[in-house]
């Protein structure tokens, strides 16, 4: 008799969606016995709720990042969180219970703490009777992330764990499997291939900039001034769906330097950090673990308040990521690392001291034992 797994995301920053995909991965590919369904909670949420819920998080993260760091740690206490839990299941929980008893799920797995409340609320009232869990995206905790009636939580360190545990969790209620990444992260590749597929030297040093964070002016300013201080360097520009930034280098000069190569959206990241030694990007708890898998180190600027303080926090204390405070500062990092061999392999060796590769797999391991 198979299995029924529901994984659970919420569409308010990317690495939920993609924690839940990674798990949802392993489940269809390693447990022929398991039938498992990833929804997406707010396609339950009136047009409201689902408008104010994403275009929110991403305007106040994008616009005003410091009124989202002070919005952070006045929610982070209980009870001051009863208007959002309120509203969401008001605007969701009738519809999403429902296609729960349908569904009837033998364990559930929460990548977002929209729908692990929902759930809770429904447990607590014997609306529902099954096995939940919540896996956190980060490298910090936050009072929001914790509920009674949450079975198990699944969080990325032994210091996550202990953070909970001061929010009142049983640590037996607690599993350190890391962030879940999708295992395309973990396999072999070979870099030679990837960097001559780029028409880049395997041997020299080779930067990854993941674009989002910055306008065209600043971007060209950093490529050029590695370019200039650092002859040998490589760079591979991936703009994403900036499409308005990719079109903006590519009318620059850099496109004639054969050192450069600029990218729109791609579907390989696992590959370019592959053929990478060092990434220039946001320190989303996702992005961050997937960096260490391949044993990546991050130079980190604009850090968002709140997550990504801590994930920043933690990977500076470990040695596997600099962060930098201005312009000038991202260069002279990658510049310096560009340079010095015994730096750049200390932090490598960092990245994978910490890194924990098989997370899906370990996470759907666990979850499978216990449905």
């Amino acid at each position: 008799m198979s299995k029924r797994i529901l994984i659970v995301h919420a569409t308010g920053g990317m690495g939920h969606v993609t924690a839940a995909k990674a798990v949802t991965e392993v489940f269809q590919t390693e447990y022929r016995d398991v039938e498992v369904k990833n929804v997406n909670i707010l396609d339950y949420a009136n047009r409201f709720y689902r408008t104010v819920f994403v275009d929110g998080y991403n305007w106040l993260s994008t616009n005003e990042p410091a009124l989202w760091g002070r919005l952070y740690k006045i929610f982070n206490n209980p009870s001051r969180q009863k208007l959002p839990t309120v509203l969401s299941q008001w605007a969701i929980e009738k519809r999403f219970i429902t296609f729960i008893k349908e569904f009837k799920p033998d364990f559930i797995i929460s990548t977002h703490p929209l729908p692990m409340h929902i759930i809770s609320h429904s447990k607590r009232r014997d609306v529902i009777d099954i096995p939940s869990s919540m896996v956190l995206t980060d490298f910090g905790c936050h009072s929001y992330w914790v509920d009674s009636e949450v079975n198990f939580y699944f969080v990325a360190t032994d210091d996550v764990a202990k953070c909970l545990v001061n929010y009142q969790v049983k640590r037996e209620h607690i599993v350190v499997t890391g962030i879940p990444i999708e295992p395309k992260f973990t396999a072999t590749i070979d870099r030679k291939k990837i960097a001559a597929a780029n028409g880049f030297d395997p041997d020299k040093f080779t930067l990854l900039i993941v674009g989002g964070q910055f306008g065209y002016g600043e971007m060209v300013k950093i490529i050029r001034q590695v370019r200039t201080q650092r002859r040998e360097a490589q760079i591979m520009v991936v703009a994403g769906r900036d499409t308005q930034l990719q079109a903006a280098l590519d009318q620059t000069d850099i496109t004639g330097d054969k050192n450069v190569k600029v990218f729109g959206f791609v579907s390989n990241m696992h590959e370019l950090m592959t053929a990478a030694d060092v990434i220039f990007s946001k320190a989303g708890g996702l992005t961050v673990s997937e960096c260490m898998a391949k044993q990546l180190p991050m130079v980190i600027h604009k850090v968002i308040p709140g997550q990504e303080e801590d994930n920043v926090s933690y990977l500076a204390a470990k040695g596997a990521a600099l962060r930098a405070g201005s312009i000038d500062e991202i260069i002279s990092h990658i510049v310096t690392l560009a340079g010095d061999e015994k730096k750049l392999a200390e932090m490598k060796k960092s990245c994978a001291a910490i890194s924990r590769p098989e997370s899906a797999r370990a996470l759907a391991k666990f979850s499978y034992q216990h449905s």
